[in-house]
């Protein structure tokens, strides 16, 4: 999760950046059928009924059929009359069940009718009777079952048994597609697997920032529940969308409600307190090799607390019970995911929480995701500052900042908070996050918004030296914004801010970059320690300069891998990056346009090449979707060769070499309900268009940049091993 203010034009100068820095590094076309393109069943599991077409029959009587008034009975003779019924799941073993009309068979007033709207009335927990028999409850207990005389389908405490036959003519459930024709490749090359990483998204901030995102990758009911009108979180027309707002540098700001179905302002590239991950979208994206997925459980206790106070809502705002939450809720999607294609393990979703266990997934032709974190209070570890000064500007790098300082940790509570965390199938670690805390000092890219965050959240502004004149790989520090008049405004965050903070900013003295005076401290060295034991992935991103090169100093006596995901926040200078390479470790980009990628491509090989390293190279990226950070815009200039729709990949001169022997994948224009998805024009709205962002990366790299690409998930796969191995020393 990541700020990316140089991405960035900002007209109305602190709040938008308060919030969106703060924030940080955070079938048919509209049916629902996920199992496009796979054979279809006869049921022999309560599983097998995902997103297909059946007729139930009664095991007592006929087959089942659905009345004017919306009651239903069993008592057709023949398949023919009965009514088809499309099955939805809801979870694993449970279903809505729809009819032609679109109304699902639910409980109303006691009886066995139908509804308009899903609810628990409708979702049907559907157990085994026997080899393809089955009975049908919810979850009050009420089972569904026929009336002996009249036939009609009732509630009961007793259960009648039903079976399901393959059927035609039922309306699909709504749902978003992929517009995808062709199967994803599968299976390893010379022992190596084929694919792209995405190293840094955060598919499981859903609730985080106090409940300023709307939107959830999932959801039992489907789209139109995960992705319907935002009014009740962004309030009418998104005025009460702070965050959103001020980013959009209004804090006035509106925009449209309506999600589903006609998404006629969000998602879309510059929204981002909207979903951009649902997980239609993010099966679009594996469908087009996407093979590692990093996803970085994240939250934010300083902007999560000032939209709480805000909005009057009582939210839990710290940062590890946020992770936890958000890593059971993964376990859900990955539940959730398996119900939609079949059945447990079905699924193209797949948690791994070893390098054996990610290929043998990829192999399968599976996606690999990986649990990672990425908090400014790692292991509780937030920081309060007491006895010392307020200096800003003064330059200290060189004495460590513990005096007069509180942690909210310990050696034993950091072994404790790790542990758990790796239980729990966390792999990946940022250290630090965009505040200073108990294991040391963040790096600074942003001059102003994040000083301000600091000061908010351990009560002290930064101290500061001039960053070294050095040749960078990424541009180190900031140059620090003193702006007197900041707190004029009478609005509403303006004064709760003045509040806070006092009402005052410090002044800087320098008119250079500045870097943080913060560097690691004790603590910071034996949690880096434990880490590294624990053969966790250590990414140094966000982490002050200096604290990133006394990291890679602990790493070369045991050789450990280290990785940047998403943009080195707070710099990375080319020695550190050649040292990055010759340690086994990788550098991603953050993910921009696909002509942008084939520029960190080129740089990152040259740079890997000057390292002379042995391990071998790969280009993937971090995109950073769901985590506030800025996703790519419209593609624009004179020389910009458009993306043609429908196009194919693995197919043509430029997928040669390892992709020779795979079979075509046709896209067509990604469709969401009602709207129509161009990359050209709408940039990275959502993170289906990575199959689209893809293409872009053909037509400005061709088969060198593809290449860097697929090999990117074999390559972070190989980091990783480094790391198990590296642990043992």
């Amino acid at each position: 999760m990541a700020v990316h203010a140089h991405r960035r034009r900002l007209s109305w100068l602190v709040l938008p950046l308060l919030s969106l820095a703060l924030a940080g590094c955070f079938g048919s076309d509209d049916g629902g059928d996920s199992r496009e393109g796979k054979p279809r069943v006869q049921p022999l599991t309560r599983y097998d009924m995902a997103n297909d077409c059946y007729v139930m029959k009664a095991a007592d009587a006929g087959h089942v059929t659905q009345a004017k008034d919306g009651s239903y009975a069993a008592d057709a003779a023949a398949a023919s009359g009965a009514e088809p019924l499309f099955m939805k799941p809801t979870a694993l073993g449970r279903y809505l069940i729809m009819a032609r009309d679109s109304r699902l068979m639910a409980a109303v007033s006691g009886k066995v009718g139908s509804a308009s709207s899903p609810s628990d009335s409708s979702d049907w927990i559907v157990e085994a009777s026997g080899q393809g028999r089955f009975t049908l409850k919810l979850a009050s207990g009420k089972a569904l079952a026929v009336a002996p005389e009249s036939r009609a389908l009732v509630l009961a405490d007793q259960p009648s048994v039903f079976s399901f036959a393959l059927a035609e003519g039922c309306t699909p459930y709504p749902e978003i597609t992929v517009n995808a024709e062709g199967e994803t490749f599968s299976g390893t090359r010379n022992g190596e697997v084929l694919g792209f990483a995405d190293a840094h998204v955060h598919i499981s901030a859903t609730d985080f920032l106090g409940g300023s995102k709307y939107g959830t990758p999932f959801h039992r009911f489907g789209v139109t529940h995960a992705l319907k009108d935002c009014k009740d979180i962004h309030g009418p027309s998104g005025r009460l969308d702070l965050i959103g707002n001020l980013y959009g540098n209004d804090p006035l700001g509106q925009h449209d409600n309506q999600g589903w179905p006609s998404f006629a302002s969000w998602p879309a590239a510059h929204s981002l307190t909207h979903e951009g991950m649902y997980y239609k979208w993010v099966e679009r994206a594996w469908k087009a090799g996407l093979r590692i997925m990093v996803n970085e459980l994240v939250e934010n206790e300083v902007l999560c607390t000032v939209n709480s106070l805000l909005k009057l809502k009582a939210n839990n705002c710290n940062e590890m019970n946020s992770v936890y939450k958000q890593a059971e809720m993964m376990r859900s999607l990955q539940d959730y995911v398996d119900a939609q294609e079949g059945g447990p393990g079905k699924g193209w979703f797949r948690l791994v929480t070893t390098p054996a266990e990610a290929r043998k997934v990829i192999a399968e032709g599976k996606l690999a995701v990986v649990l990672g974190v990425e908090i400014s209070h790692l292991f509780d570890c937030k920081v309060s500052y007491g006895l010392l000064p307020d200096l800003p500007g003064i330059p200290l790098p060189d004495i460590p900042l513990v005096a007069g300082e509180t942690p909210g940790c310990s050696e034993k509570s950091i072994d404790e908070e790790l542990a758990m965390l790796h239980s729990v199938g966390v792999r990946q670690l940022f250290p630090v996050h965009e505040f200073d805390n108990a294991l040391g000092g963040n790096g600074i890219f942003n001059g102003l918004v994040l000083n301000l965050g600091n000061r908010l959240d351990t009560g002290r502004f930064w101290q500061t030296y001039d960053c070294p004149e050095d040749d960078y790989y990424y541009s180190a520090g900031a140059i620090m914004t003193t702006v007197p008049e900041l707190f004029n405004s009478d609005d509403p965050v303006t004064s709760l801010l003045r509040q806070l903070t006092g009402g005052t900013l410090p002044v800087y003295k320098s008119n250079k970059p500045q870097c943080n005076a913060r560097g690691m401290t004790p603590l910071g060295r034996y949690a880096i320690g434990k880490m590294m034991d624990h053969g966790m992935i250590i990414d140094l991103d966000h982490l002050e300069l200096k604290m990133k090169s006394e990291v890679i100093e602990m790493a070369k006596p045991r050789n450990y891998p280290l990785t940047s995901t998403h943009g080195g926040h707070g710099g990375i200078s080319m020695a550190q990056a050649r040292d990055i390479f010759n340690l086994g470790g990788l550098i991603y980009d953050y993910k921009g346009t696909g002509k942008g990628f084939v520029s960190g491509f080129l740089k990152a090989r040259e740079t890997h090449a000057a390292s002379g390293t042995q391990h071998a190279f790969a280009f993937g990226f971090g995109a950073d979707t769901n985590g506030m950070g800025a996703q790519a815009g419209p593609r624009t200039g004179d020389n910009v060769k458009p993306v043609q729709y429908p196009f194919t990949l693995f197919s043509g001169p430029d997928w040669g070499g390892e992709f020779s022997k795979l079979k075509p994948v046709r896209f067509d224009q990604q469709r969401s309900g009602e709207r129509l998805y161009d990359t050209d024009r709408d940039g990275q709205a959502h993170y289906g268009l990575i199959a689209d962002w893809v293409e872009e990366v053909r037509i400005e790299g061709g088969n060198e940049a593809l290449s860097a690409l697929y090999r990117s998930a074999e390559v972070y796969l190989q980091m990783w091993e480094r790391a198990l191995e590296a642990s043992k020393r």
